[in-house]
């Protein structure tokens, strides 16, 4: 069995679990802890009003955030000098090939996609090590 349909088939034994114990809860007079358990259960079920696709229980891609900035470059990135590179890696006109690398990993570290940068800032860094770097 896949992981996604074990989890979901435990969602739904929770989900008949929490209806059940509703149930008899309902039958012992406590309406409110009741109501609680029953709207919490049906949501685990998918069969609530509160909750009509049920609890995501994290099998859904969480979406981006839109904005140009979180956005992929949609045409080439425009070329600039070897000095918008140097001043865009932070570094001084005629640094070495260590530099430039070095420079290149410490910025990649924090504006890569992946840590929390976007694709736009990535593009660009790689752009002015190649730029330097012929």
């Amino acid at each position: 069995m896949k992981p996604k349909d074990l989890s979901n088939f435990a969602q739904k034994i929770a989900g008949g679990g929490a209806v059940g114990a509703a149930a008899l809860l309902f039958l012992r007079g406590q309406t409110t802890i009741a109501t609680t358990l029953f709207a919490i259960g049906a949501g685990l079920f998918g069969k609530s009003s509160l909750f009509p696709n049920g609890f995501n229980m994290g099998h859904a891609k969480r979406p981006e955030p839109e904005g140009p900035e979180n956005s992929k470059p949609r045409k080439p990135l425009a070329p600039f000098s070897k000095n918008e590179a140097y001043d865009l890696l932070g570094l001084k006109p005629g640094a070495s090939e260590d530099d430039i690398k070095a420079a290149h990993k410490r910025l990649m570290k924090d504006f890569h996609p992946d840590k929390g940068g976007t694709d736009y800032l990535a593009a660009k860094i790689n752009q002015a090590k190649d730029v330097l770097l012929g």
